[in-house]
């Protein structure tokens, strides 16, 4: 923009200085006309030294006005539109991105206010996305500061217990199941903060394979089954023993995982949990249902954006990394719920 604006400032400079030449050259040609008008007035042939130096001064006046003329179109089209885009400049320099010049067809500076428009809309678009992967950032930092005190601080409290001499055999064993639990899912949420640290590498890839992914989807639900259990939850499953499809074992996993740990945390005790898998003409179909209560209007709308938890806490990532994992797949994950049905659902499409 800055060399556009110092060519047509170059350009308009020397078409004044090229006219102020001309008249200069033609002061004579003008003079000689304004004693030509005068003889024919007055019919006579010659003039007199008074009239001469009338002539003189007219030519004078006339170049003056003219150039007059040149100087106000000069200012108008050069200089006004100069001293604004050079104040709006420094504006912006200043850290004001909510400037903003009026475009006019002021000798083509209208192409370069707009082009100084755009250029600022561009920088506040920039600025707003920076204070926004800011905000996320800040929530994160956050997040994994509380989401971790919590099992850290009951780790450290029962590791104490474990220190006592008279604690029983029992009460030892308590100990020890609540500190696997709680590194454990400690662990869950790192892993879920170090996936989705990585969706925005070149270098990620999906590699799908061949393999049942129905034996995947049962092997998930067997070591998870003792949640189920500690909760008092009901499983319910229509999963066929074989169903043969092209994924990425590893990645699905942890789809599966994160949509089964989300249906434990997010619902209360008897609650019923489907799991279902289906054939589909070109594909796989895998549903996790319950009949826990519906979500509420805020948190529908924004289930799959990271950081956004329930009331029972976790990362806030295990959600969005399921999505985002399902897209590079080419397939989807989306929340479903209506009012003819009790349960609420997480359809998967491989």
């Amino acid at each position: 923009m800055k060399k556009e604006y110092s060519r047509k400032l170059q350009a308009f400079l020397r078409f004044l200085i090229a006219i102020v030449i001309l008249l200069m050259l033609l002061f004579n040609r003008i003079r000689d006309f304004i004693k030509g008008v005068i003889a024919g007035w007055s019919g006579k042939e010659g003039l007199g030294d008074g009239l001469k130096t009338q002539v003189n001064v007219a030519s004078v006046i006339f170049i003056l006005i003219i150039f007059g003329v040149i100087s106000h179109i000069a200012k108008k089209y050069i200089s006004d539109p100069a001293r604004r885009i050079a104040d709006s400049m420094n504006k912006v320099s200043s850290g004001d991105l909510d400037v903003r010049l009026e475009a006019k067809d002021s000798f083509e500076f209208g192409e370069i206010e707009e082009a100084f428009n755009n250029m600022v809309v561009g920088l506040k678009e920039a600025q707003t996305l920076r204070e926004k992967n800011d905000e996320h950032n800040r929530q994160l930092y956050a997040g994994i500061a509380h989401d971790l005190k919590t099992p850290m601080t009951m780790v450290m409290g029962y590791a104490k217990l474990l220190k006592k001499e008279d604690i029983s055999d029992e009460e030892r064993k308590r100990c020890l199941t609540v500190i696997e639990q709680q590194i454990e899912a400690a662990n869950v949420q790192l892993e879920d903060m170090l996936e989705y640290s990585k969706f925005g590498s070149a270098s990620y890839k999906i590699i799908p394979e061949e393999g049942n992914i129905a034996a995947l989807l049962r092997g998930i639900l067997a070591d998870m089954f003792y949640k189920f259990e500690e909760k008092k939850l009901v499983l319910n499953l229509e999963i066929p023993d074989t169903v043969i499809c092209k994924y990425d074992h590893s990645q699905m996993r942890r789809v599966f995982s994160n949509l089964i740990n989300n249906a434990v945390r997010h619902n209360p005790e008897n609650t019923t949990i489907k799991v279902t898998m289906t054939e589909t003409g070109g594909g796989v179909e895998v549903v996790v249902a319950d009949n826990g209560p519906f979500l509420d209007e805020e948190l529908k709308a924004h289930i799959f954006e990271p950081y956004i938890k329930g009331k029972n806490g976790g990362s806030g990532l295990g959600l969005s990394v399921a999505k985002k994992i399902m897209e590079l797949h080419g397939g989807m994950l989306e929340y479903v719920e209506d009012a003819e049905s009790e349960f609420k659902r997480f359809v998967v499409s491989v």
